[in-house]
């Protein structure tokens, strides 16, 4: 009998090693949930393949909401400030910030192709928030947070990208502030 437990007991421990989740340093006040590593990974693996030299738009679910650190850069470029509809104002820190929404895979198609030129031939790494990136990304939304939330780190950007752990499409780009890199 004591065998037995003995064995049950390091099933429990074996099991519980294998569905580790690899956690985040959440602030307080903060929700977010969590989405089983297996999804994970496949989000990993997905925005690295569609950030590479070939991409198929398998991210692209035609409504994508830029938030408003990489908005500021996106607007100044003329054939992503002519993308119609969708513009959006958030309060952010007593200031009102502009984002945008697309409103179709036309729109999702131009902004994803504008990260792929800013990221062509650059090092990329793929991996959870930071405890400030964290902070940051709670502060400019109005939804509790849910997995897989990635950044795809480069030397010049820092992307930050928030995926449907149902679909696996992309439902928020936006950049890490600069003083937070």
């Amino acid at each position: 009998m004591k065998q037995l437990l003995v064995l049950i007991t390091l099933s429990f421990q074996l099991a519980a090693t294998c569905q580790k989740i690899d956690s985040v340093d959440i602030p307080k006040g903060v929700v977010y949930k969590y989405c089983s590593p297996d999804i994970v990974e496949k989000a990993k693996a997905l925005i690295t393949k569609e950030l590479g030299d070939t991409p198929k738009y398998e991210l692209n679910g035609g409504i994508l909401f830029v938030g408003p650190v990489l908005w500021a850069r996106y607007l100044k470029i003329p054939a992503l400030a002519a993308i119609p509809n969708g513009n959006v104002t958030i309060n952010f820190n007593k200031e009102k910030l502009a984002c945008k929404m697309t409103q179709d895979s036309e729109g999702f198609n131009k902004i994803w192709n504008q990260v792929l030129q800013e990221v062509s031939g650059k090092e990329i790494k793929i991996r959870k928030v930071t405890y400030k990136e964290l902070q940051y990304y709670w502060a400019v939304i109005s939804f509790d947070i849910e997995e897989p939330l990635l950044i795809a780190e480069t030397p010049e950007h820092n992307y930050i990208f928030n995926l449907s752990p149902k679909t696996l499409k992309l439902v928020w780009l936006d950049e890490v502030p600069a003083n937070m890199k």
